[in-house]
């Protein structure tokens, strides 16, 4: 069981960011088949692709934290001693803690704030939509903490 847990926290975002996908081409492909052959359209097709479009991007940014894929310039950097590049990370990565922590902070606060909207083709309440905020927030203040624990390590090592 703790082997299953385990692998299903390990790929938590490959897995919603494939069912985002697998909804936002679904719907994307019924809304073209819809126009092209019955001439009409549905109203709420282009809210859930935006929807799910954002979960997608928020969930990745914390994928490509996991693995370390992050667009980055660093042909400086990679030039420095393995022990000034693994202290760059580290300070990286404590900035990076301190941006996703206040957009926990401040998403929960939206949240609440949001309620209060509804969306206009779905009707249901805005909070659903910007929960992916505080969720994404969450998401990536673990998988930070896990990074700098395993810079931690390599650290000494050194």
């Amino acid at each position: 069981m703790k082997k299953v847990f385990r692998q299903l926290w390990n790929n938590f975002e490959i897995y919603l960011m494939i069912l985002f996908l697998g909804l936002f081409l679904l719907n994307i492909t019924v809304q073209i088949f819809l126009r092209v052959f019955f001439k009409s359209p549905l109203s709420f097709t282009e809210e859930v692709s935006r929807y799910s479009f954002v979960w997608m991007v928020f969930l990745g940014l914390s994928y490509a934290t996991k693995y370390n894929k992050h667009i980055r310039i660093d042909c400086f950097v990679t030039r420095l001693p393995e022990k000034i590049q693994l202290i760059i990370e580290f300070i990286i990565d404590i900035i990076t803690l301190v941006v996703f922590t206040w957009i926990f902070v401040k998403g929960i606060e939206y949240v609440g704030y949001s309620s209060i909207c509804r969306t206009y083709a779905l009707n249901i309440s805005k909070s659903y939509v910007v929960l992916i905020l505080p969720l994404s927030g969450a998401l990536m203040i673990i998988r930070v903490l896990e990074k700098m624990k395993d810079s931690i390590v390599a650290l000494l090592k050194q």
